[in-house]
């Protein structure tokens, strides 16, 4: 082996006297054969304990190449773990377990079949012949125990009735009261019960009491484990003392022999017997002479020297660490207090006051665990016991134990325990300055283990998994290191089976309890990584600490990767990954300050890609994030790392070139197109993209990010327009025109607030009549400067800024205010519906409102809806019209012919009339083509019952040829240019035919 003898121990909990007697035991035995020992508790913090007896399902190979030979506890790791383990060349030893069906190994258990003989002989001895049993059998430990009480039982020729088997479902207090609710239901009680833990019977003394039963009067109770508490019950418990500090060290030792390559058969070793310590709750007399039973006792061992033996045996239990050195030093002290210790005993009450000080203080300077001082003080008040009542006298004049010693030692036990109450104090204190390191998550970072300072923890690792799990591969975090015993750890990889590291491990001093301890770092939903320290076991609390850490520690880092994820998602493109508009106007200031400072040049180059929609329409929206996904990874592959990739949304994305030029930028954008030209595959589609660029550079003096990016964008769409998957530079003119464009915006807001805007009507004539009765609105601009503009100069800068929308509600309101005044006799005026107006969700809610309000029909109202706009989205545009038809709005198709319709949508679309656009009516005296194409439209709107309106029209040959085909309807200047609203009633009941109009008008 390259490295010492090094034992790897799995257990579930660290916590509590079991477990920590354990520790002892193993540590004594493995330090003492110059080993060392990690420890990897397995459970998860929110995990039941070991109590439900099934395997667990750790799978973490920890320290798998830094340890020869494994001891598994109770139920930590599950059989296959194992027999990877044994796979893998480590040799295993399981402690306080059952034989596993599918894994044989040496197996280390209490004698819990002697000591669970005696407390029921003892109980039979008191008269007992109705025996319950309490206990949590899904245990093995339990199991026997529960195997002893019924062969115990049968032996005197009693029956073990199932009757007074009580389950408890843990070992704690909790268990012992359900267990003890069920015996208070039951239809016959036991008189005396037998309960396999001593927290178990601390539970249901405390259950029983409250129902107003008196212990042991009503019921004797002898219990398992002689745990501290159960001295100071009340009344206080008879039990069973194990010594599960031998249990570890012969689990100890069957590994050691293992590991040298011993012939260990795969069978149970029990640990020596145990001895039945009675008390006040099994019914005996405390005042009266007492008897301890104890298989296996040797009855030639006189009672002093077995006093002596004892009593070396409590202190040695916890003193001894397996350390030759250090063990010799306090061999020589454990010796010395026993027999002086039997020395102040064998005084009675002959003994000075100045021999029981020197006593005392020498243990106090021994040991301040108030348990090992019970067990201390339990051992001479037992002896007296055994020796006669410690008032009696023996014959030769003294008392078997002196009353004053007993004071005495009772008085160290209980400032011992004053002790351990500042102690936990100081623990709970702790607990909170770490829970506040980890829970503040704002100013610190939980995984640099900072938190750790002024725990009883020596140094730390912290190690996250690179990836999943189950790569097996962890890269180190963060390190606790006050000694500087690990430098240069952070950011190293390394394998779980080399984690943890070599320097850790060797950091723990031996002979001082130090032990090398790994916690998962885990919670049902996210596996972390592992947390190594090392430090002692405090055997004293049941706390989980360690755990407890973890599991605070795994809420730091998922509240950090949670706040990681807003940042990413406020930052970054959710579906590239990418940067994304907000991300790219801070990395774009920063450029133009660097230009501002330094004159480093800057390009930005933004792209649309061509086609898109296409690629959405027939392979689907997955496959369109597929294609995006592949159009930002190309994007990345051809920058530098100073320069930045972004996705502002749809198809389209930006790039921010640092200290590039002009030149260099189209160089880019040229590279660009080349990748996008490759071919791509996805699920056998062959896909080729291709994008329209347009570039804005730093040679123009920019005064913000928005700025770049307007004329970056201006640029794309000149690319486009000219020719898809082309390059436009954004130059001086069209920076001219754009800023143009911005001022035109800031007027139009401007009009709108200061209600500049006007309705004029056009009359649309019946031609065959002349006659009008309907009208169509058309806004006008009353510009404070310019004076009266026409919508070609003001619509499409609305249409882009969206106060296209804004003017819209505003001329709905007007027409409907207008009509009122005009009356019935104009019978409808048609409304023109933009691109962006038609799509808003609320155009039919708000219409009908403003309708409603005005005390309108419905009909009163034409909404006019160019062909483009309903051919963006055909199936949508007629839900919406639909909706508008039920509702009794009039709808004309405006522009018709210039768009991509068919014959069948326009028989499906629920139109009143559309509108031949004027292109058409302009080109009928020089067009053979247009005469053929109105003639048809004519004759198709009869066939579908539509209604035609001719736009334009101008001359009196457009007229006649209309009146000739067959058309009902038109508007233009031949007739009426639009008027103001205050005309209108001028022109009604007359003919607008040019040779009627200009006698009447």
């Amino acid at each position: 082996m390259t490295h010492p003898l090094t034992v790897l121990v799995f257990t579930p909990s660290l916590g509590g006297n079991f477990f920590g007697d354990l520790f002892t035991g193993i540590a004594r035995e493995v330090v003492g054969a110059d080993g060392r020992l990690v420890f990897v508790e397995t459970l998860q913090a929110a995990a039941p304990r070991d109590e439900a007896g099934e395997q667990g399902d750790f799978a973490t190979r920890v320290a798998w190449s830094q340890v020869d030979g494994v001891i598994s506890i109770t139920t930590a790791v599950g059989a296959g773990y194992l027999q990877q383990l044994r796979a893998a060349g480590k040799p295993v030893v399981l402690v306080s377990s059952t034989q596993m069906a599918d894994f044989n190994a040496p197996v280390a258990r209490p004698d819990n079949r002697r000591g669970t003989i005696a407390a029921v002989e003892h109980l039979i001895e008191h008269g007992h012949t109705r025996i319950g049993f309490v206990g949590n059998l899904a245990q093995q430990d339990i199991r026997e125990r529960f195997a002893a009480y019924r062969q115990t039982l049968a032996a005197h020729g009693l029956t073990a009735d199932p009757a007074l088997m009580f389950a408890a479902p843990e070992n704690a207090e909790t268990g012992g009261a359900v267990a003890a609710r069920s015996l208070l239901d039951a239809p016959q009680r036991p008189t005396a019960l037998m309960v396999a833990t001593d927290q178990n019977a601390m539970g249901v003394i405390r259950t029983l009491t409250d129902a107003g039963l008196i212990i042991p009067r009503d019921l004797a109770i002898v219990a398992f484990d002689n745990i501290a508490a159960g001295t100071f019950s009340a009344p206080t418990l008879s039990s069973v003392n194990q010594s599960f500090d031998k249990v570890g060290a012969l689990a100890g030792r069957l590994i050691l022999a293992k590991m040298r390559g011993g012939a260990v058969p795969d069978i149970t070793f029990e640990s020596e017997s145990a001895a039945l310590i009675v008390r006040e709750s099994c019914g005996c007399d405390i005042e009266a002479q007492h008897s301890e039973s104890r298989a296996g006792d040797s009855l030639s061992v006189a009672p002093i020297e077995r006093l002596r033996d004892e009593l070396q045996d409590v202190l040695e239990r916890e003193l001894l660490t397996g350390d030759a050195v250090v063990d010799n030093r306090s061999q020589h002290a454990v010796t010395a207090i026993a027999l002086d210790a039997v020395r102040v005993v064998e005084q009675g009450d002959n003994v000075s006051a100045a021999q029981i000080k020197a006593l005392t203080t020498s243990l106090q300077s021994l040991t301040s665990r108030p348990d090992t001082l019970r067990r201390f003080t339990d051992a001479i008040v037992d002896h007296a016991q055994r020796a006669g009542s410690s008032t009696a006298r023996a014959t030769d004049g003294r008392s078997a134990v002196s009353a004053r010693v007993a004071a005495a030692l009772w008085k160290v036990q209980a400032a011992a325990s004053l002790q351990q109450a500042e102690v936990t104090d100081k623990a709970i204190a702790e607990q909170y300055v770490v829970d506040a390191g980890l829970l503040d998550t704002g100013d610190s970072d939980p995984r640099d283990l900072r938190w750790l300072t002024g725990t009883r923890v020596k140094a730390g690792v912290l190690a996250l998994w690179e990836g999943k799990p189950s790569s097996g591969q962890l890269r180190i975090v963060g390190t606790y290191d006050p000694a500087n015993v690990q430098p240069k750890l952070v950011d190293t990889l390394l394998s779980s089976e080399h984690f943890p590291p070599e320097q850790l491990i060797v950091s723990a001093t031996k002979g001082s309890r130090e032990v090398c301890v790994v916690v998962p770092v885990s919670t049902k939903e996210r596996d972390w990584g592992l947390l190594a320290v090392v430090a002692e076991i405090d055997p004293t609390t049941a706390r989980e600490t360690f755990q407890h850490w973890a599991e605070l520690l795994c809420a730091s880092l998922e509240s950090q990767r949670l706040q990681e994820v807003v940042r990413r998602s406020a930052l970054f493109d959710a579906l590239t990954g990418l940067p994304n508009r907000q991300l790219f106007v801070t990395q774009l200031e920063h450029a133009l300050a660097l230009w501002r400072r330094s004159h480093t040049p800057f390009s930005v180059l933004f792209l649309d890609v061509d086609g898109f929609k296409l690629i959405n329409d027939s392979l689907g929206h997955q496959m369109g994030d597929r294609v995006l996904i592949a159009v930002g990874a190309d994007i990345t592959r051809e920058l530098r790392s100073v320069d930045t990739g972004a996705r502002f949304g749809g198809d389209e994305f930006v790039i921010l070139l640092t200290d590039t030029d002009a030149a260099g930028a189209l160089v880019v954008a040229q590279r660009v197109q080349a990748r996008f030209a490759e071919v791509h595959e996805f699920d056998g589609h062959e896909v080729v993209t291709r994008a329209s660029i347009g570039i804005a550079t730093s040679l123009i003096e920019y005064t913000s990010a928005e700025e770049v990016l307007h004329d970056a964008d201006t640029a794309m769409y000149r690319a486009k327009t000219a020719e898809p998957g082309t390059v436009a530079f954004f130059d001086a003119p069209m920076h001219v025109s754009a800023l143009r464009r911005t001022a035109l915006a800031n007027e139009l807001d401007q009009g709108l607030r200061e209600n500049q805007f006007e309705l004029q009507y056009q009359p649309i004539v019946n031609l065959a009549s002349g006659r009008t009765d309907r009208f169509e609105a058309l806004v006008r601009w009353r510009h404070p400067e310019r004076g009266q503009l026409l919508p070609d100069e003001f619509l499409p800068s609305m249409e882009d800024t969206g106060l296209i929308v804004q003017l819209g509600h505003w001329v709905m309101a007007e027409v409907c205010r207008q009509l009122v005044e005009w009356g019935p006799e104009v019978v409808s005026v048609s409304v023109n519906i933009s691109d962006k107006e038609f799509w808003s969700q609320d155009l039919l809610t708000r219409v009908l409102a403003t309708v409603g309000r005005h005390g309108l029909a419905p009909d009163r109202i034409t909404l006019e809806i160019t062909e483009s706009v309903l051919m963006r989205r055909p199936e949508l545009a007629l839900r919406l019209m639909q909706k508008m038809h039920e509702a009794g709005l009039r709808l004309h198709i405006d522009d018709f012919g210039t768009g991509y319709s068919s014959l069948e949508t326009l028989h499906r679309f629920p139109v009143d009339a559309f509108k031949i656009d004027r292109s058409f009516i302009r080109t009928l005296t020089s067009s053979d083509n247009s005469v053929e194409l109105i003639s048809a439209l004519v004759k198709l709107g009869k066939a579908l019952g539509i209604a035609v309106v001719a736009e334009g029209v101008e001359t009196g040959e457009q007229l006649e040829f209309l009146q000739e085909i067959g058309c009902a309807t038109g508007q233009g200047y031949l007739f009426m240019p639009a008027v103001a609203g205050d005309r209108v009633a001028e022109l009604l009941g007359h003919s607008l035919h040019a040779e009627d109009s200009s006698q009447t008008l």
